[in-house]
């Protein structure tokens, strides 16, 4: 790699820290927190490399990893001893994502309209059935109800009901599924950017439009207008991917593919609004609904 090419990751990750850095202060974290967080990623990255090119079939091999990073093979040995080098599992996070996507597209919990239905909680057609459905676990139901009517994606009607609001889960608030959920976008996002690096004959699909030049007293008119046609676009986007023929159910899940989209509204500083979220706060009232689909393409 030339020493320009360098110098140009060297800013890029400047610029990917800047926020990053930013959301480690408010939690409190400091440098050496983040920087033992870099070196398990930096052994994560290396042993993936390793499997992948068929150089570590049974286990890692620390020297080679310790040669690749530049860590000691005594730091290399404890975080793979330590287990801190594993893979992330998704440990169920989305299911109540899951859940809703299902009541939306499932003919199963709809009317003849095609319209999600206001479901029972229990019985033959009902919350617990579709939660037991799409999240595959029989014992979460309650604990995925509590969630969509905490972020106030389902509501509780007078007669018991249970009637859904919107289409996706706006996880928007400094709690672990928020945290997580920034965590899991961003590596997304950067993901994706980064394959189009690596192989550019097949890339995924990208594209940013930015105006950075916008007269200030049109920008909430503009805002207003992108998020809805953001949400026509993720709704119609949501009936294609989540299509019940197209996916996978039952025990084949483990072999199913991930695709999707992810859709942001992104402004400079000086023009956001100016109260900020804290840990342990409450989340702030959205201007309309924030559209996650899982992996971009």
């Amino acid at each position: 790699m030339s020493e320009s090419l360098k110098a140009a990751v060297k800013q890029a990750v400047l610029r990917l820290l800047d926020p990053l850095v930013k959301w480690l202060i408010d939690a409190g974290m400091g440098v050496g927190d983040l920087i033992a967080l870099v070196k398990i990623a930096y052994v994560r990255a290396a042993r993936d490399q390793g499997q992948m090119s068929g150089a570590e079939l049974k286990r890692p091999n620390v020297s080679r990893i310790s040669v690749v990073t530049g860590l000691t093979r005594v730091e290399v040995a404890h975080i793979l001893a330590t287990g801190a080098a594993d893979p992330v599992f998704d440990r169920g996070r989305q299911r109540a994502e899951r859940v809703l996507s299902g009541w939306w597209n499932d003919a199963t919990f709809q009317d003849e309209s095609g319209r999600p239905l206001r479901l029972p909680v229990r019985g033959k057609r009902s919350f617990a059935t579709l939660a037991e459905r799409y999240s595959g676990a029989r014992w979460l139901v309650a604990t995925i109800l509590d969630e969509l009517l905490r972020v106030r994606a389902v509501r509780r009607l007078p007669d018991g009901r249970v009637e859904v609001l919107n289409r996706s889960l706006a996880t928007v608030r400094w709690d672990p599924d928020g945290v997580a959920a920034f965590g899991e976008q961003l590596s997304e996002h950067c993901a994706t950017l980064l394959h189009n690096l690596r192989f550019p004959s097949r890339v995924r699909y990208v594209r940013r439009v930015v105006n950075a030049r916008v007269e200030p007293r049109y920008v909430p008119m503009l805002i207003r207008d992108l998020e809805q046609q953001a949400d026509a676009f993720a709704d119609s986007t949501d009936d294609a991917l989540n299509d019940p023929e197209k996916t996978v159910t039952g025990r084949d899940r483990r072999a199913a593919a991930s695709l999707g989209v992810t859709l942001y509204v992104f402004e400079t500083e000086s023009q956001a609004e100016g109260s900020e979220i804290r840990p342990g706060s409450a989340p702030p009232r959205l201007r309309g609904n924030v559209r996650d689909k899982k992996r971009l393409r």
